[in-house]
Formats: C-alpha cells, sequence, structure tokens
C-alpha cells in the first residue's frame, strides 16, 4: 500500500539557547515562519569504502551534511530578524532594519509533512533540524503584468549541523515522528523547540 507525501505546513524556527554534548539542545522563544510552500532536503554520504580482494569488505558511509532550501508564503521584519539576524537600526529618525556582514545564526528548524496511504488514513509526520542556519542567497522582484500577480516568495537556503545529543558517539542531523493528527504533530514541535501556542 502506499505512503506518500501530499503537502507541507507548520514551518517553525527557534534561536539555539545552548547545548551539552550528550543532551538535547534547549532553544528560545521560536516562531512560526509564515506558511510552508516547499522544502527540499539534500543529503550527503561519506561513502568511504574499504576495498579487500578487490571486492568491497566495508563502507564507512554515514551522513555527513544536510542542506535545506526552504519557501515560504513570506518574511515579515520579525522573520528576518529572527532567521537571518537582520538588525534594527539604531539611528531611530531614519528606522528599519539592516542586512550587514554579521553571520546568520543557528537555530531549530520544524515543519510537518501531509502523508497519505493508499486507503486514505492520513499522518502527519514531524521533523526537525536541531542546529540549522539559513541564508537568503537571492531576491527576486518582478511587476504585475496586467491582471497576473507573479507571487514573489522568498527562498531560504540552510546549511545543518550534527549534534551530539546522547553521548551515544553518533552524531544527529534530524529528529522526526509521526502522528495521526496535525495537532499532535504541531504540539510535538511546539514542545521542542519552545512555541508558544500564540505563535501558532
Amino acid at each position: 500500500m502506499s505512503y506518500a507525501c501530499i503537502g507541507i505546513a507548520y514551518p517553525v524556527f527557534a534561536l539555539l539557547d545552548q547545548h551539552t554534548d550528550g543532551s538535547i539542545p534547549s532553544y528560545k522563544n521560536g516562531k512560526v515562519i509564515q506558511e510552508a510552500r516547499e522544502v527540499n532536503v539534500s543529503k550527503t554520504y561519506s561513502d568511504n569504502p574499504l576495498y579487500g580482494d578487490d571486492v568491497i569488505q566495508d563502507d564507512e558511509n554515514g551522513l555527513t551534511a544536510l542542506a535545506y532550501d526552504f519557501e515560504s508564503t513570506g518574511l515579515t521584519d520579525e522573520d528576518r530578524v529572527l532567521i537571518l539576524g537582520e538588525t534594527a537600526n539604531a539611528n531611530t529618525v531614519t528606522g528599519g532594519y539592516w542586512e550587514g556582514d554579521n553571520v546568520t545564526p543557528w537555530g531549530g528548524f520544524g515543519f510537518i509533512r501531509r502523508m497519505r496511504h493508499g486507503d486514505g488514513t492520513k499522518k502527519y509526520e514531524a521533523w526537525i533540524a536541531v542546529k540549522i542556519k539559513f541564508q537568503e542567497t537571492t531576491q527576486q522582484t518582478r511587476t504585475k503584468e496586467g491582471n497576473q500577480i507573479s507571487w514573489g516568495t522568498p527562498r531560504l537556503n540552510g546549511t545543518a549541523a550534527a549534534l551530539d545529543v546522547d553521548g551515544s558517539g553518533v552524531n544527529k542531523f534530524r529528529l522526526h515522528e509521526t502522528f495521526s493528527s496535525m495537532q499532535a504533530a504541531k504540539d510535538w514541535i511546539n514542545n521542542i523547540l519552545n512555541i508558544a501556542t500564540v505563535t501558532t
């Protein structure tokens, strides 16, 4: 029976607060980043085979990197401060926000995949990258042509890092869990990424 992804929802980001090796990280107050349109995750594996007698005897092929391509329905000024590290202009006469040469902040990023079994049953997969930072590498703005709006939605590129979360000697990139309801998946993400229900 099939089990396919049919949608995406609830993109959230929370600044990394602190992490001690062997434990789950803690996060500052997180925020829902508008609505999700698309999340693409690219995985890199070490793929380092050991040959003996002309054949592969062993292969160290662990996950070494995760890259995110995230598109949402928009980014407010507050979103940009949180996820991209932009800063408010100290000059209160002119106001505004600065893009600068500061590094973007580490945080936790979560979203929910809507899944469907072949019999019509729906499930909700909640995914969290425990340490990731994003950049806005391109920004496109187009004119309106007649009655047609060219929807301008931002895309962010993220790089995840692995953490020692349990002292097992195996560093972890992402945590995920499957639920029978959207609300249960949201509650799970909210608890880990410190999302107040008023922001959802």
